[in-house]
C-alpha cells in the first residue's frame, strides 16, 4: 500500500494517469476443467477483484485528481509488470527489504527482478518507507565515474515536480582519494563528472538547485546516509553486454534493502509525461 500511495502522488505530481496491475498466475488457467482438489474458480476471480478493488478506491480517495486504471492480467509479477513497463513513464513497485527472510529471498522478489528488466524507471518503494515523504526536500542522485544522461534527466525531472533540490553525489573509496582516480585527478575533473551527470544548460532552465559533492568511503554507505535526508534516491542501471537486462550490483542491493526513501533505478531513457 506505500508503493500504491507513492504511486498516485508521482501521478498527481506530473499530472499522469495511474495504472494499477495485480498479476495472478491463476488466470493462466481460466477456462481450463478444474481439478477436484484446486480451489473454487469463482471464489479466486472473487478475491482478484477485490484486491484490485480496494487498491483502485485507496488511490482514488488519495488522488481524486488522477486517473485510474485498475486491471488482474494473467502471469507471473516479473513478466507482466515487464511488458507493462513498455509504455510507461515509470513503474512502482514495493519491497520488504528488512529481516533475514527478506535477505535470503532478496534475488527473487518483484523489485530487483523488474529493475533488471523494465525499460523505463523502476521505483522501489520499501516496506518502512514513510509515505509522503518526510519532506527534506532533496533529491539526491548518485553517479558513478561511468556518467549517463538517463539518470540525472530523471532526477532533475523529479526534483523539478517537486520544487526542491537536487544533490549530485559520487564517492571516492579511500585507495581512490590517496592515489588519484583516472578521471578524478583534480576539481576539474570532478567539476567535469558532475556536470557530465547533470548537463549546466538543463539544470538553468529547470530551475532546480544542483548541489554536487564527491566524498571519501563505500558507495553504500555514502548513498545510504544521504539518503536518510532525500525524498527520493536515483540510481543509474548499466546494462550488460549482449543482453537485454540491467546489471544490479551490490550498491543496488543495498539501496533496496535499506533505503529509508524510495528508490529509482534507471537505464535507458523513457517517455516523456
Amino acid at each position: 500500500m506505500r508503493a500504491l500511495d507513492w504511486a498516485a502522488d508521482e501521478a498527481a505530481l506530473h499530472g499522469l494517469p495511474l495504472r494499477i496491475l495485480h498479476a495472478s498466475v491463476w488466470e493462466r488457467f481460466e477456462g481450463a476443467t478444474p481439478a477436484e482438489d484446486l480451489p473454487d474458480r469463482s471464489s479466486e476471480a472473487a478475491l482478484l477483484e477485490e484486491i484490485i478493488g480496494a487498491a483502485a478506491a485507496r488511490a482514488r480517495e488519495r488522488r481524486p485528481e488522477v486517473a485510474i486504471h485498475a486491471e488482474v492480467l494473467p502471469g507471473e509479477p516479473v513478466d507482466v509488470l515487464f511488458q507493462a513497463a513498455e509504455d510507461a513513464f515509470a513503474l512502482v513497485v514495493g519491497h520488504r527489504g528488512h529481516g533475514a527472510l527478506a535477505r535470503r529471498l532478496f534475488t527473487d522478489s518483484v523489485g530487483p527482478g523488474v529493475a533488471e528488466r523494465a525499460s523505463c524507471p523502476v521505483v522501489v518503494v520499501g516496506d518502512s518507507v514513510p509515505v509522503p515523504p518526510r519532506g527534506h526536500r532533496q533529491v539526491v542522485l548518485g553517479v558513478g565515474e561511468a556518467t549517463d544522461a538517463a539518470p540525472g534527466t530523471f532526477a532533475l525531472q523529479e526534483a523539478q515536480a517537486r520544487g526542491c533540490d537536487l544533490v549530485v553525489l559520487h564517492a571516492r573509496s579511500r585507495q581512490e582519494a590517496r592515489q588519484g582516480s583516472p578521471r578524478l585527478r583534480n576539481s576539474a575533473a570532478i567539476d567535469a563528472l558532475l556536470s557530465a551527470a547533470v548537463p549546466e544548460r538543463a539544470a538553468l532552465g529547470s530551475g532546480v538547485l544542483v548541489d554536487g559533492r564527491v566524498v571519501d568511503g563505500h558507495a553504500r554507505q555514502a548513498l545510504l546516509r544521504a539518503s536518510d535526508h532525500a525524498d527520493l534516491l536515483v540510481l543509474g542501471v548499466r546494462h550488460r553486454r549482449g543482453t537485454g537486462r540491467r546489471e544490479l550490483g551490490a550498491t543496488h542491493s543495498a539501496a533496496l534493502r535499506h533505503s529509508p526513501c524510495p528508490v529509482a533505478f534507471v537505464g535507458r531513457p523513457w517517455p516523456s509525461p
